[in-house]
């Protein structure tokens, strides 16, 4: 005892003290003091964040871009009622099929005259799933070479089997003047649902016309088709 009181001076004591500041309340003092730029790069990793800890006030504006969404993160269930609307939709996103076809000639022997399609003329109907074919046949230069109506009729097929829309086909005439009860029709079209009775089952949208030969030879018809689904 004689031996340690002649070692306990005062600047041992100061020196203890401070070793004991050092490991308690300087703990404290760090953590008031270290700043986020006294943060190592990268210091701060996934595992080290408590759970729930960032929350969406805590997050920047517009800090959550879209490279940074995970692969189908937002999925229908987290999509608020009415929060996709046509104003959000990509130019075409509701359309999955179009073609178009012609100008084919119509001053036949009233017989059925393919009319090719370029484009995407097929698609494959979902369950509960609406898909709209919508088809509009123009006129070109069509005339009648007699007294009777230039009238031709244009038909659309789906897997090679007659499609009616509306009320029926698309019909196109050039009338003769004076007390007809014909009037020229130049341009129509028509609008109808497909597949309904076969999700799953891919169908196949093709053209046809019907010539009348009251037609002249320069007279001729083009189509274009597109089919639009909505959920």
């Amino acid at each position: 005892m004689r031996l340690l009181r002649r070692r306990l001076t005062y600047a041992n004591v100061i020196a203890t003290l401070a070793l004991f500041l050092a490991l308690t309340g300087g703990v404290v003092w760090a953590a008031g003091k270290i700043g986020s730029k006294r943060l190592k790069k990268n210091a701060v990793t996934t595992a080290k964040i408590k759970r729930s800890a960032v929350t969406s006030a805590k997050l920047k504006n517009n800090a959550v871009t879209t490279p940074k969404l995970k692969g189908q993160a937002v999925s229908t269930a987290k999509l608020a009622e009415g929060a996709v609307n046509f104003a959000k939709l990509a130019p075409g996103a509701s359309v999955v099929a179009s073609a178009s076809g012609g100008p084919a000639l119509v001053n036949s022997v009233n017989s059925a005259i393919p009319i090719p399609l370029s484009g995407t003329a097929g698609f494959t109907p979902a369950t509960g799933v609406t898909d709209l074919v919508n088809v509009e046949a123009r006129a070109i230069d069509l005339a009648r070479s007699g007294a009777e109506p230039c009238a031709v009729v244009v038909q659309p097929l789906v897997n090679g089997q007659l499609l009616r829309l509306g009320s029926g086909f698309l019909d196109l005439t050039a009338a003769p003047t004076g007390g007809s009860d014909f009037s020229p029709v130049s341009l129509a079209s028509a609008s109808g649902p497909v597949g309904l009775a076969q999700p799953g089952v891919p169908q196949q949208i093709s053209m046809r016309v019907i010539g009348d030969t009251d037609c002249t030879a320069g007279s001729q018809v083009a189509v274009s088709v597109t089919v639009t689904q909505f959920k």
